[in-house]
């Protein structure tokens, strides 16, 4: 006797394609939010330049009675160079695939290229940081490595160097309000951290989670608290250097980051281009499209002083 069961069904009707894809695991881009913002001007040249005055010597020496004069100053500025560079990617659709999928391919493919542009400006500002800031290596933890674990002694030395060479904090800080569990937050400088060190904060005892502030008014998705002047900011695209310490730890490398320390630039007329060429144009059979995005931007340190490269280890 023949009997139709499951197994003599083609593939096509034991499948049915759910409804909307699933989450692509993104991190949070960072690097890109404490970044003063400039725009290179269409026809504008290839680099963007920064002016900064020299301090003069301030005039605390009395000028007496003898009627000479004292030696001037000469007024001099500081130049800063950005240089413009391009970058892009893109993909190759067969035309059959874009008449006989049952999903809209070109959406999903366009989102994930506007994703990878942004990730890509997230990178390249990380990476540009990473070669360019000043290195403190924590040394009040009591791990017994080089660096330590970072501790709230390191922050507070962070952040007295930053006070000290007369860095722009961020944000004013937040009065207390009468809700429980709250504190209030001080006025505070950015840290970029990777999410792999959120353990650490959590053990501090001055660590304040950003769900404990007073309100939620300026508190970004990627804030994860604040130790002293401190704002925590974490993102699994931080960079970490794998078994680099002094016993073979890994090595996080997290950015202290002033108001106007760094900048990205990007090119007016080229901040971000998606690109869609139909098959017409691939060939004499017209048979692949292609979709792509390219951008530009530089990146320049404006402050050296203002950013410092805090570099810790971790105790599991």
């Amino acid at each position: 006797m023949s009997i139709t069961t499951t197994s003599n069904l083609p593939a096509p009707i034991l499948q049915s394609l759910a409804p909307g894809m699933l989450s692509v695991p993104t991190p949070n881009f960072n690097y890109i939010i404490p970044a003063e913002k400039y725009s290179m001007p269409r026809n504008g040249g290839t680099t963007m330049r920064f002016l900064r005055p020299v301090p003069l010597q301030p005039p605390v020496v009395q000028l007496g009675n003898t009627g000479i004069e004292p030696a001037s100053q000469v007024a001099t500025r500081e130049i800063l160079d950005a240089a413009m560079a391009f970058y892009g990617t893109s993909v190759i659709l067969n035309e059959q695939v874009v008449i006989q999928d049952q999903d809209p391919v070109l959406s999903w493919v366009t989102e994930r290229l506007g994703v990878a542009m942004r990730q890509a400006e997230d990178i390249i500002l990380r990476d540009f940081l990473l070669s360019a800031a000043s290195i403190y290596n924590c040394r009040g933890g009591v791990d017994g490595d080089n660096p330590t674990e970072m501790t709230v002694r390191d922050l507070s030395a962070v952040a007295s160097s930053l006070d000290t060479a007369n860095a722009f904090k961020f944000l004013s800080g937040k009065q207390g309000e009468d809700r429980f569990g709250s504190a209030p937050i001080r006025s505070a400088y950015f840290l970029l951290c990777s999410t792999e060190i959120q353990p650490t904060f959590d053990a501090m005892t001055q660590f304040t989670s950003s769900w404990n502030y007073p309100n939620q008014n300026d508190v970004i998705y990627s804030e994860y608290g604040a130790v002293l002047n401190m704002r925590i900011f974490t993102s699994s695209e931080s960079a970490v250097q794998r078994a680099s310490s002094m016993n073979g730890n890994d090595v996080f490398n997290n950015m202290a980051i002033a108001r106007e320390s760094y900048a990205h630039i990007d090119q007016d007329g080229y901040s971000s281009q998606l690109l869609y060429r139909p098959p017409i144009f691939s060939g004499p059979l017209a048979l692949n499209g292609t979709l792509g995005v390219k951008f530009a931007q530089a990146q320049a340190i404006l402050q050296e002083t203002w950013i410092r490269n805090v570099r810790c280890t971790q105790v599991i």
